[in-house]
C-alpha cells in the first residue's frame, strides 16, 4: 500500500474555445499480489488494488451558448472541477530482475491493467461574467453527479520499479506509473460538452513478500 497522485490529460485541439489546466489528486492504493517465478530472473505478477484516482480541473471559457447563440465572453468564465473516482484495479505485470543479491534486489516492472469504476464523484464551482456598464456582474454556477456515465471500465500501460530488502521476509519499494489508454467523458456543466481526458497516476507503494 502507499500514496499515489492521479491526474487526467488530453490533448488540446486548435480551435478550441476554452483551456484547461489540471492538478493532481492526492489519494491512496492498497492491494494484494501474487507473484509466480518463470524464471530465476522473471516473475509474473498478479494483484487486485483498490486504487483512488482523480484531478482538479481548471477550465477557462472563452465563448459560450447564450440563447442558442454562440457569444464570445468580454470576460472569460472559470469553471473549477474536481473528480473523484475510486477503482478495482487488476494488474498482470512481468517482474524482470536486474540485479539479485542475497539481502538485496532490484526489479524493472511493466505490464497492463484493467480497472472496474467503483465511485465517482464530480463537483463543479464556476464563475460567469456580464457586462454591466463599467463592471462585471457575476453569475456563480454550481453543479455535481456520482459520474454514472463515465465509463465503467479503464484500461491502462504499467511501468515502474522496485528495490528489495531481503530478511525472514522481503520487504519492497516500488514505484510505478499508470497511463490510461481509454479516453474518458468526464462532465463539467449542463451548457458545456463533456471533456475528453484518460487517466495517469504516480504511486509508491511499500509491501511485503512472504
Amino acid at each position: 500500500m502507499g500514496p499515489g497522485l492521479s491526474m487526467h490529460y488530453g490533448t488540446k485541439s486548435d480551435g478550441m474555445d476554452y483551456e484547461v489546466s489540471s492538478s493532481y489528486r492526492l489519494g491512496m492504493v492498497a492491494g494484494g499480489f501474487l507473484d509466480l517465478n518463470i524464471s530465476d530472473n522473471l516473475a509474473l505478477g498478479y494483484e487486485v488494488l483498490y486504487a483512488q484516482k482523480g484531478s482538479d480541473q481548471e477550465i477557462t471559457i472563452y465563448k459560450m451558448v447564450i440563447q442558442n447563440v454562440e457569444e464570445e465572453l468580454a470576460k472569460p468564465a472559470v469553471m473549477n472541477v474536481s473528480y473523484y473516482m475510486d477503482y478495482i484495479e487488476i494488474p498482470v505485470l512481468l517482474k524482470v530482475k536486474v540485479l539479485n543479491k542475497p539481502s538485496f534486489g532490484m526489479n524493472a516492472i511493466t505490464g497492463t491493467a484493467m480497472a472496474l469504476k467503483v465511485k465517482g464523484k464530480h463537483n463543479l464551482d464556476g464563475r460567469v461574467y456580464f457586462p454591466d456598464g463599467d463592471s462585471f456582474t457575476e453569475l456563480s454556477i454550481k453543479d455535481s453527479s456520482n459520474l454514472s456515465d463515465v465509463n465503467m471500465f479503464d484500461f491502462s500501460f504499467v511501468y515502474g520499479g522496485s528495490v528489495e530488502y531481503k530478511r525472514k521476509n522481503t520487504y519492497f519499494l516500488e514505484y510505478r506509473f499508470t497511463l490510461g489508454w481509454d479516453y474518458l467523458s468526464l462532465p463539467t456543466y449542463t451548457l458545456m460538452p463533456p471533456v475528453e481526458l484518460r487517466n495517469q497516476s504516480y504511486s509508491l507503494l511499500l509491501g511485503m513478500k512472504f
